[in-house]
């Protein structure tokens, strides 16, 4: 415990009594007073940055700077900051009121250590504030007031490293969160701390180890980690992993969890200050496109040099190859390149057939949606694989009737393409950003032996293979994103199940490679068979149409399952004036009864200084504030105590005011003392309370009352 017991309740009694800390969340509160005073205690000298300014939070950050030691060698200016939010909302249940949570446990002690043992480089602690929001989507207006407070005193952000640590409780292992919004972590910052841990034997897993997940933006990652790594800065987000979750992501480490013993902050911090005092950010040695490889629960790295020489090696070799054969066999090569130029008007006919097999498949899956009630914006992985299995079956319809066309060495037609195809794709891949390579790499390999090979049976093997692994790649993904690790992104889905033919052509030129080698199997099966073309043209429509009613089947059955799991819909309430009736002027009277604004004015010159008290009933989550002008023509607003902008319309002036506002709250403003309009004010609640609501308790969690009222300036009361 960081307090006693007595304190503890003297604290709680004086929040009660005197509106702790300016109203904010209790338990925030009681937790920087608790930091504030082991930090005076053990004569540590920090700085304690009001929030409401500048981001209208109503909380605070304290912040501790470490300076470098006078001995150390080092000659850049770089820094490691360390992020704690003092409130742990996002990661799961709060500890025991008043308890510090285990990062902010870990701060001290790392605090301790650095200033026994000195340190190779600048060091600013941050404690954080009105770190998380508690308002659902939209509803939000501001959230990690802290962390971008904590951004202004960073000077140079190529130069600065950021370990934001959101642990709650002692974890029994460690997860590392190294990417996020198409952005990574360098491999010196995850490479250094990750060969550290394995030298102390610290359990730890990477939250994904795949870089094409985050470049491909299936993985959105914490959003900490994409507002820092936008800036240019380096980011590390780290939390813990508890046995009794009993959850980790792919590729943890090898022993039970059971087994782990809690982690101590003692041993994590001595840890850490090692990892400061062996960071170097050189800018211009910095490697963004390294690749992560998992063996048996370890993690190695590629860095980007030897991934373009293994490219180099790999395609050499293919060239190498395909030239001495062209060279052994130059009169069938010959013979091969004559059918094919002949015939290169055939792929063109099966990329434009999928693509409308694609638009066709999005409109059937429109409008089974369309039937159960789910919301177009919906985008879900299941229905976006229904899309292209049912494209592909489409396609499969096509080429039983192209049997009826003298196509000679039909089978090397469809092999070439594909790895035509497939190596152009490598080297666009390629072109874009190399962590690509290696799934490439691998997709060119099986689709080269699939156009080699003339056992039917291993051409269906080579085309088979690069779908399962996709798909396992898949179930890796939401396998490895499960509790408090980052959100799969819904972005991929949405682009397949969008009816855009642009996309199609694109979702057309990636697939085709696969059905054209399915199809060299086909037809080097027929040729083996000998059968005539109506009995091959029945023998495989029947089972296309087959799959395609069985198929659609399942996709009906899929999307009524889809309808009956979607969550609530989220309840938004609101209490407000709309029109001149009785129901209206009832609600008026209730949303004055609930939120009260009082207001006086001092003029002064050619301005006047509005004093605002806003009061409501129960505990709002947020109070809204805007300012419109009566004759549309926007004030000037000289001065305000928080920070303002316009709304999106232009048409208002929008005070922005974070969550967990004292009650009653007071502000001012310095207005042009001729201005006249509307002073628009908004109480959310989160919680229903049936003193303030009288309609029926919500179903669902996603709750949000509006109470809105509108009164004239000058005349407020």
């Amino acid at each position: 415990m960081a307090v006693i017991p007595r304190r503890l309740v003297f604290f709680v009694f004086l929040f009660g009594c005197c509106g702790f800390s300016g109203g904010i969340d209790a338990q925030e509160a009681l937790r920087k007073h608790t930091l504030i005073t082991m930090l005076k205690e053990r004569q540590i000298p920090f700085e304690e940055r009001a929030l409401f300014a500048d981001y209208g939070g109503f909380g605070s950050s304290v912040h501790v700077v470490l300076p470098r030691s006078p001995h150390s060698e080092t000659k850049a200016v770089e820094t490691l900051v360390l992020g704690i939010p003092l409130s742990t909302y996002e990661a799961g249940a709060y500890p025991g009121v008043g308890d510090l949570p285990f990062g902010v446990e870990l701060g001290l002690a790392f605090i301790e250590y650095i200033r026994t043992h000195g340190s190779a480089l600048t060091i600013r602690v941050a404690f954080l504030g009105d770190e998380w929001s508690q308002l659902p989507g939209y509803q939000r207006n501001v959230s990690h007031l802290g962390l971008e407070d904590l951004y202004t005193t960073v000077d140079t952000p190529e130069q600065t490293l950021l370990v934001y640590l959101d642990m709650d409780k002692a974890p029994q292992s460690l997860v590392i969160h190294h990417g996020g919004g198409e952005h990574i972590a360098a491999l010196t910052v995850l490479e250094s701390l990750v060969h550290l841990w394995d030298s102390q034997h610290i359990p730890y897993s990477l939250a994904v180890s795949f870089n094409e997940l985050y470049r491909l933006n299936l993985v959105e990652g914490p959003q900490v980690m994409i507002r820092t790594l936008q800036r240019d800065m380096h980011a590390l987000y780290i939390t813990g992993s508890s046995a009794r979750k009993a959850i980790l992501p792919f590729g943890a480490r090898s022993a039970p969890q059971e087994d782990y013993p809690f982690l101590s902050k003692e041993h994590l911090a001595a840890v850490l200050a090692a990892y400061a005092n062996s960071l170097h950010l050189v800018t211009g040695n910095l490697d963004y496109h390294y690749i992560i490889i998992q063996c048996l629960g370890n993690y190695f790295f590629i860095p980007e040099g030897l991934t373009v020489f293994l490219f180099m090696l790999v395609m050499g070799a293919f060239f190498f190859l395909f030239l001495v054969y062209s060279l052994l066999y130059r009169n069938r090569v010959l013979v091969q390149w004559r059918i094919f130029i002949r015939s290169c008007w055939i792929p063109f006919v099966f990329l434009a057939f999928l693509v409308i097999a694609l638009e066709t498949a999005g409109a059937v899956i429109s409008l089974i949606a369309k039937h159960y009630n789910l919301p177009l914006s919906l985008a879900d992985y299941g229905r976006a694989g229904f899309k292209l299995v049912l494209a592909l079956l489409f396609l499969s319809v096509l080429f039983p009737l192209l049997d009826f066309l003298n196509i000679p060495k039909k089978a090397n037609l469809y092999g070439n393409t594909a790895v035509i195809l497939v190596t152009l794709g490598v080297f666009i891949a390629a072109g874009l950003n190399i962590t690509f390579i290696p799934a490439f790499i691998w997709v060119l390999l099986f689709t080269l032996l699939g156009a080699v090979i003339t056992i039917p049976v291993l051409v269906y093997l080579c085309a088979l293979i690069t779908p399962l692994w996709a798909l396992g790649l898949l179930l890796i993904l939401f396998q490895s994103t499960q509790g408090n690790l980052p959100f799969v992104s819904g972005k991929l889905a949405a682009l397949f199940l969008a009816e855009n033919p642009v996309i199609s052509l694109y979702l057309a030129i990636i697939t085709l490679p696969f059905m054209l080698i399915l199809e060299r199997g086909t037809a080097l099966l027929e040729r083996q068979r000998q059968k005539t073309k109506v009995s091959l043209f029945l023998r495989r429509l029947m089972p296309s149409l087959t799959l395609i009613i069985a198929t659609l089947g399942a996709l009906v059955f899929y999307t009524r399952q889809l309808g009956m799991r979607l969550p609530p819909a989220p309840v938004r309430r609101t209490i407000m004036k709309t029109a001149w009736d009785e129901e209206a002027a009832a609600k008026e009277e209730r949303a004055a009864s609930i939120l009260k604004v009082r207001s006086t004015t001092l003029p002064f010159l050619e301005r006047q200084t509005l004093r605002i008290t806003l009061e409501a009933q129960g505990t709002p989550r947020c109070f809204v504030l805007y300012l419109e002008p009566e004759a549309g023509t926007l004030p000037v607003i000289y001065a305000a105590a928080m920070p303002f902008e316009l709304n999106y319309e232009k048409n208002a002036i929008f005070f922005i005011l974070g969550e967990g506002p004292p009650n009653p709250f007071t502000t001012e403003i310095v207005l042009p003392r001729d201005f006249s309009g509307m002073l628009r004010v908004e109480a959310l609640y989160n919680a229903w309370d049936p003193v303030i609501d009288t309609l029926p308790p919500p179903e669902g969690d996603d709750y949000v009352l509006r109470v809105i009222k509108r009164v004239p300036f000058p005349g407020l009361n």
